[in-house]
C-alpha cells in the first residue's frame, strides 16, 4: 500500500511539473508588440536595399480543357492596407482598406509581363495571428463582411478568379532593426489557399483565356515581404516588433 502510494505522488509531481512547462512554453510564445496603445499600423513593401520580396506573387496552377497542366504567375509590387487599432501585444490583427499596388501607387499588378490586372479585396480583410510565426506558420484568415463577397482577381475589366474566405498556415515574422532597436516588424508570406476557396469565372472570356486555365489545381501566395510600420493616433511614429 505504501508502495502504491509512492508511486501515485511521485506521478502527480510529474504532471503537475508537465503542467507547468506547459504553462512556461505557452507563456514565451512569440506575439506582437507595440510601443504605445493603442496602436495603429500600415502596411508598406520591403525597403531592403536590391531586394525583390516585396513583390507579391500570385502562383495558380491549374489545367486546361484538354487536360495539360498549365501554371501563370501573378504579380503585384506591394499590398498596402491599415490595422485596426490594437493593443500593446496583441496575437491576431485585422488589417482593412487593402489594395495589391504597382509601383507608382496604382492598384494595377502584372500577368506575365502585362500590367493589365487588378485585385478587388470587396469587403474582404486579411486577419492574421502570431501563433507559430517564427516558424512562417501563423494562420492567415481571408474575412469578407458582406456574406458572398470574395477576393477578385480581374484582368482587363473581367473578373477571371475568386478567392473565397479561408484560413490557412503560412506567415512568417521577424523584426527590422533601427538604430540597434527593433523598430519594424516584417512579415513573410507563403500561403497556399485551399482549392475550394479559388474559383474560376469567366473561363470562356476573351481576358480571362490568357491564363489558359479551365480547372485550378492550386493557388499559392508566395515572396510577399510587408512590413509593418506603427505610429500613435496622432500619427507620431512608434515601434514595432515580433518576439
Amino acid at each position: 500500500m505504501i508502495r502504491n502510494l509512492k508511486i501515485l505522488i511521485a506521478a502527480v509531481m510529474a504532471l503537475a511539473a508537465f503542467g507547468a512547462l506547459s504553462a512556461a512554453a505557452y507563456a514565451a510564445e512569440e506575439v506582437f508588440h507595440c510601443s504605445v496603445e493603442p496602436c495603429r499600423a500600415t502596411l508598406a513593401p520591403d525597403e531592403t536595399a536590391g531586394t525583390t520580396t516585396a513583390h507579391q506573387v500570385f502562383v495558380v496552377k491549374g489545367k486546361t480543357a484538354g487536360g495539360a497542366e498549365v501554371s501563370a504567375s501573378l504579380t503585384c509590387n506591394q499590398l498596402a492596407g491599415e490595422a485596426t487599432p490594437f493593443v500593446k501585444t496583441p496575437t491576431e490583427i485585422t488589417f482593412t482598406n487593402l489594395r495589391y499596388l504597382n509601383s507608382a501607387g496604382e492598384q494595377k499588378c502584372k500577368v506575365g509581363a502585362s500590367e493589365t490586372m487588378e485585385v478587388n479585396f470587396t469587403s474582404c480583410d486579411f486577419r492574421v495571428t502570431s501563433k507559430g510565426g517564427a516558424i512562417s506558420m501563423a494562420e492567415l484568415h481571408v474575412v469578407c463582411s458582406t456574406v458572398g463577397d470574395a477576393i477578385d482577381i480581374i484582368i482587363k475589366g473581367t473578373t477571371c478568379i475568386k478567392i473565397t474566405p479561408f484560413t490557412a498556415t503560412g506567415l512568417g515574422y521577424h523584426d527590422s532593426e533601427i538604430g540597434g532597436k527593433k523598430k519594424i516588424a516584417t512579415g513573410t508570406t507563403n500561403v497556399s489557399v485551399p482549392v475550394a476557396a479559388a474559383d474560376l469565372q469567366n473561363i470562356g472570356h476573351a481576358n480571362c483565356a490568357a491564363l489558359g486555365l479551365a480547372s485550378i489545381t492550386s493557388l499559392a501566395f508566395t515572396t510577399g515581404n510587408t512590413l509593418v510600420k506603427a505610429e500613435t493616433g496622432a500619427g507620431v511614429p512608434a515601434e514595432t516588433w515580433f518576439e
